[in-house]
């Protein structure tokens, strides 16, 4: 077995099975001695935020020197991403070896299923065999999609759970009201477990709250009304919050002081759990916290920044970020979505704000038509080109002026091509 290996048994569409409960998982994971029993978890489910509160949590733990793995996704670059130990990633070393463990159990688990597993369920079993044979003190743990019936909520009670946000992204597989998507979220919640929430409507609440008696377990919320003094900047923000005087996080939009909010208030369950976690951990970990593809800037003239924003929520927090950062300027817009998402009424919600429109397939066969899209935007009286490759895309960027401020954003994997392409 080499890379190529890994990659084709953890990282493409494979797997026929009802997601109608979690006993594929537990199969497989009891014919690997259970690794999920050793180690101590933070669980994140959300529908945006996942992996920047995950990537804040991980900083502060490393700061408090407590061997930290972190199991997120989706990759940009390189599917190693996904599973680090103090953010480093897994060598292909110890992907292969411990790939082989697991795949070596593979077939006894579909036969006895009658199912395919998926190749989400496949690596969410080798990271946490890995993180188990590597003795991680604790592992970050995100939520593919939903919560209650994802691969990785086979884990017994984690330390601390976090929902990050809810909003409407597949709703084919999490229900059709915000609602049931938030019931699925709150699948998380454990008997007598800790949950940390940001402020949500009343409506998905009252989810959470019935969820979480039910289950006996402890709900944190942050608390908006200590959230002071918010300054935001193209590079960063500052902010207060209960005893914390001016954060600094170097990560920027509104949103990400959100999940840093989340963080803290998960570090502080941790602290009470008799993790030692001090208050300089908390400012040092939030300030080292970077995490790619996030309204991240890639170049300074003209400004350039990539963002992964692909669901309904995803793009209104990137509004949000115009809003805040450029707020009398015009932005030249590239952007690339999936043909299976609403891409016109998120194009919608960033045409205000548009000086020009450029669009491109993130993916020959799954992305939107780029000419299609750009005729209908002239049609609405917005300058707008087609693309033809990501390589073009580069193009286009380094010929742009360079008072420009430029936005990529639509799609996970046009952000990943871009990243890997611009280097």
């Amino acid at each position: 077995m080499d890379m190529t290996d890994v990659v084709m048994l953890v990282n493409t569409n494979r797997g026929n099975g009802k997601k109608e409960s979690l006993y594929r998982m537990h199969t497989l994971l009891n014919k690997l001695n259970n690794p999920e029993k050793n180690v101590s978890f933070i669980h994140i489910a959300g529908t945006n935020g996942k992996g920047s509160t995950a990537s804040f949590i991980s900083q502060i733990l490393i700061q408090a020197n407590l061997k930290t793995g972190s199991f997120t996704s989706p990759h940009l670059e390189k599917v190693n991403e996904r599973i680090r130990i103090n953010e480093q990633l897994i060598s292909d070393e110890d992907f292969i070896s411990v790939t082989k463990k697991v795949a070596a159990v593979v077939e006894d688990v579909e036969n006895e299923c009658g199912e395919r597993l998926y190749s989400f369920e496949i690596l969410t079993a080798v990271a946490l065999l890995y993180f188990k044979e590597k003795n991680c003190d604790i592992v970050i743990l995100e939520a593919g999609i939903g919560g209650r019936l994802d691969a990785t909520n086979v884990i017994p009670v984690p330390e601390v759970a976090i929902v990050t946000s809810i909003g409407m992204d597949h709703i084919k597989v999490l229900g059709h009201t915000i609602e049931k998507i938030a019931k699925e979220k709150a699948g998380v919640i454990k008997e007598k477990g800790d949950i940390v929430l940001p402020p949500f409507t009343s409506s998905v609440n009252q989810v959470f709250q019935e969820i979480a008696e039910n289950k006996q377990a402890s709900v944190h919320q942050v608390k908006v009304n200590k959230v002071q003094n918010i300054q935001l900047t193209e590079n960063g923000s500052t902010f207060s919050y209960k005893p914390f005087k001016m954060l600094k996080i170097n990560m920027t939009g509104k949103h990400q002081v959100s999940n840093a909010l989340l963080a803290i208030e998960a570090a502080l369950v941790l602290r009470q759990k008799k993790f030692n976690i001090s208050n300089q951990h908390i400012v040092d970990g939030l300030e080292k916290t970077y995490w790619p593809g996030r309204m991240e800037k890639i170049q300074e003239n003209p400004a350039i920044f990539i963002d992964g924003a692909h669901n309904p929520e995803g793009v209104e927090t990137l509004v949000d970020s115009i809003q805040a950062l450029f707020p009398k300027e015009k932005v030249t817009f590239i952007v690339g979505m999936m043909k299976d998402k609403d891409y016109m009424k998120m194009i919608d919600k960033v045409r205000p704000y548009a000086k020009k429109i450029y669009t491109v397939s993130p993916d020959p066969y799954r992305g939107f038509s780029p000419s299609d899209v750009a005729i209908e935007l002239r049609g609405k009286d917005i300058e707008a080109e087609s693309i033809g490759s990501i390589t073009d895309v580069i193009e286009c960027l380094k010929t742009q002026p360079s008072e420009e401020k430029i936005i990529v954003f639509g799609s996970l994997y046009l952000i990943g091509d871009i990243k890997r392409l611009w280097k």
